[in-house]
C-alpha cells in the first residue's frame, strides 16, 4: 500500500509538521532544570496531537520518523545518529496506546498514559543504545532507577496539556470527530 493513499496530502502535512514540532520544541525548550524526562512535557504535545487528528494507525511512526530524522541529521541529541531509534520508538508506543484506547484522547486519562509511556520509550531506548555503544551496566541502571520517575510525570503532564488542547480545537471547530 502506497503512504500517499493510506494518508491523505493534509494528513501526511500535518504529521509532518508535528514531527518538525517535536524537533524545534527539543531545541527551542532547552530548559537547564537538569531533572531526567523534563523535555517530555513539551514534545508530547505534537505526537499526541497529530496522532489525535490522523486517527490511523502508523501515524505515531510516521511522526516520530520525521522528528528523528531532523534529530538524527542535526546531531541534538548526545546519541546523534541513533536519535532516531528513540523517536520511532516512541511513535510506535503512541501508536500502540491510541489504538488501544480507540483515539480517545479527550479523556484525561488517555493522554496521561499515552504522554507517559512514550516519555517512558524514550528513556529505554536511550539507555538501550548507550549500552549497546560500551556504557557501563552500572550506570545505566542508577541512571534508569533515577530518572523513571520524572519521565513518567513528564510525559503524562505532556500528555494532559495535549487532551485540554484537543478538547479546546475540537469545540472551536477547528478538528472534528471522524467517522472510523
Amino acid at each position: 500500500m502506497h503512504l500517499e493513499k493510506y494518508f491523505s496530502l493534509n494528513e501526511i502535512a500535518l504529521m509532518s509538521i508535528c514531527g518538525a514540532m517535536i524537533f524545534v520544541m527539543k531545541i527551542a525548550f532547552k530548559i537547564p532544570v537538569h531533572i531526567p524526562g523534563h523535555s517530555g512535557i513539551f514534545w508530547v504535545i505534537p505526537m499526541i496531537i497529530g496522532i489525535s487528528i490522523v486517527r490511523k494507525p502508523g501515524a505515531g511512526i510516521y511522526i516520530g520518523l520525521i522528528s528523528g530524522l531532523l534529530a538524527s541529521f542535526f546531531g541534538i541529541g548526545a546519541l546523534h545518529v541513533f536519535d532516531i531509534f528513540k523517536y520511532l520508538a516512541v511513535g510506535i508506543a503512541a501508536d500502540i496506546c491510541s489504538m488501544l484506547f480507540v483515539y480517545r484522547f479527550d479523556l484525561i486519562a488517555v493522554g496521561v498514559i499515552t504522554g507517559a509511556v512514550a516519555n517512558v520509550v524514550k528513556m529505554v531506548v536511550s539507555y538501550s543504545v548507550e549500552l549497546l555503544l560500551g556504557v557501563q551496566p552500572f550506570f545505566i541502571i542508577i541512571g534508569i532507577g533515577v530518572s523513571s520517575f520524572s519521565h513518567i510525570l513528564f510525559g503524562g503532564l505532556g500528555g494532559l496539556i495535549s487532551v485540554y488542547i484537543i478538547r479546546r480545537l475540537t469545540r472551536a471547530g477547528v478538528i472534528g470527530e471522524k467517522d472510523g
